[in-house]
This record gives structure tokens, C-alpha cells and sequence, in this order.
């Protein structure tokens, strides 16, 4: 099984339909197989015909099969870093995350406008991504606030019309990049709605477009690819402290 290959579905998760989920599940349960195979031996074992197979490696970004091809044999060939590489990594990432949480110099505004938000959206622009946020709005019932999980672009580019600026948006972003979502963000600019970035610790769009910004550190990165090769660990860690936070705030101001 290939751990990149599952992450960069999940990066390009809203652009895949059943045909190509169903390809791509035949790819991942025999990867060995397919790291080999021709593009009509792929389609012929996962009853597809090869335009469509092609089609799909497309959606996750690749120029063409022999570029997808050559992505599933550099996966195989170059294993992960052994076990105390690995933990060794996750512990930099985790207290790096937590540093660049405490130095944070707008986390209190930050704070002061979740408090006051009259509706709280929020917008993961992948899989994982959208996983962490949910788990946040489920903590963020505990507080009575009630954070409104919007499911992909489409529904975002329709909702960014309807949103006040005494609203609040939050975007979690692996990469910053805003290519799907631009007319968002462009539209929620031109009304002064408050941004919260959450991106992975880089020079990004995002971050540069968005008033507040929180960061997460994840090394475990494709270089090549631009892709995130690893868990949304320190993602969720960022939105825990952000909750925690929270709840330290209100506590206080009800004192």
C-alpha cells in the first residue's frame, strides 16, 4: 500500500468521482503490480478503458501515465526513514508547532474574534484537512459556538457571497495554495470578513492573503510534488492549542 499515494488522493479528493476512486483503490491494492504494468494491462484489471485511467491520473496532477508511472516506482524504491528517524522528526514538528502557537502576537485578537463571531465557517482544502476541522467543531460545541464545516470550493465560492464581515472564516491549508478558491478569498476581501490561515510553516499564498495566521510544521514532505507525505498530526495539535486557548479566554473574561 502507498502512503504517498493515499495522501495526494486525499489532496485532490474533490476532483475525483467513483470511476476514479474505484481505479485508484485497484492501483493501491497492487501497487507492485502496477509499478510495471502498461496503462491498457491497469485498465483491463480494474474495467476501465485506458483514456479513462489516464484521465484519472490527471486529476491528481500528473502530466500523463508515464509521469504517474514513474510516481508509484519512486514510492516503492525509496522507503521511509527508519523508526527513530521518523519519531525523532515528529518530535521537532510537534514542538516547533507549539513554539510558533506561544509566540503567536495576534493570538488574543485572535480569540476576541472567534468570541465574537455571529457565525464561524470553516474550510479544509483536502481530506485530512477537513477531518482535523471537523473534530474542532466538535470541540467547539463544548463552548456553545457553533462552527459551520463547508464540504468543497464549489460550496465555498457560493457561501463566500452570503458571509458578514461580523462573521469569521478559518481555511486549513497543507500547501497555502489558493488557485481553487481564489474567487473566495477575493470575495470575503471585498466585505472585510476576518481570515484565519492555518497553514503548514512556508512563504504562501494563504498566509500572505489572510489577516491572522497560525502554522503547523509536518517535514514529512515530497519534495517533488509539493505534497504532505505524512498524518495531519501537528494540524490537529495548531487547532487544539487554538481550542484550548479559546477556552482559557472565555474562562477568564467570565472571572
Amino acid at each position: 500500500m502507498s502512503q504517498q499515494l493515499d495522501l495526494i488522493i486525499n489532496e485532490n479528493h474533490d476532483k475525483l468521482n467513483k470511476i476514479d476512486l474505484h481505479i485508484l483503490g485497484y492501483i493501491r491494492n497492487n501497487l507492485g503490480y502496477c509499478t510495471n504494468a502498461n496503462l491498457a494491462d491497469i485498465a483491463k484489471g480494474c474495467n476501465a478503458s485506458a483514456a479513462t485511467v489516464l484521465r484519472t491520473a490527471k486529476k491528481l496532477g500528473f502530466s500523463g501515465f508515464s509521469e504517474f508511472k514513474y510516481f508509484l516506482k519512486s514510492d516503492v524504491a525509496n522507503k521511509e526513514n527508519s523508526q527513530v528517524d521518523t519519531v525523532d522528526m515528529m518530535k521537532t514538528d510537534v514542538a516547533q508547532t507549539i513554539k510558533m502557537f506561544s509566540q503567536n502576537v495576534l493570538i488574543n485578537e485572535i480569540y476576541s474574534i472567534l468570541d465574537k463571531a455571529e457565525h464561524i465557517y470553516a474550510y479544509g482544502t483536502g481530506l485530512g484537512q477537513r477531518l482535523m476541522l471537523q473534530e474542532f467543531s466538535r470541540c467547539m460545541l463544548n463552548l456553545n459556538k457553533h462552527v459551520i464545516l463547508i464540504p468543497a470550493s464549489g460550496e465555498f465560492k457560493i457561501i463566500s457571497k452570503h458571509i458578514k464581515k461580523n462573521d469569521l472564516v478559518i481555511i486549513a491549508s497543507w500547501s497555502g495554495n489558493v488557485d481553487k478558491y481564489r474567487d473566495s478569498i477575493v470575495t470575503l476581501g471585498l466585505t472585510d470578513v476576518p481570515v484565519i490561515s492555518i497553514t503548514n510553516v512556508s512563504n504562501n499564498e494563504l498566509s500572505s492573503i489572510a489577516k491572522y495566521n497560525l502554522y503547523f510544521q509536518n517535514s514529512f514532505k515530497n519534495t517533488d510534488l509539493n505534497i504532505n507525505r505524512s498524518s495531519y498530526l501537528t494540524l490537529h495539535l495548531a487547532l487544539h492549542l487554538l481550542y484550548d486557548g479559546f477556552v482559557e479566554y472565555v474562562s477568564k473574561k467570565k472571572d
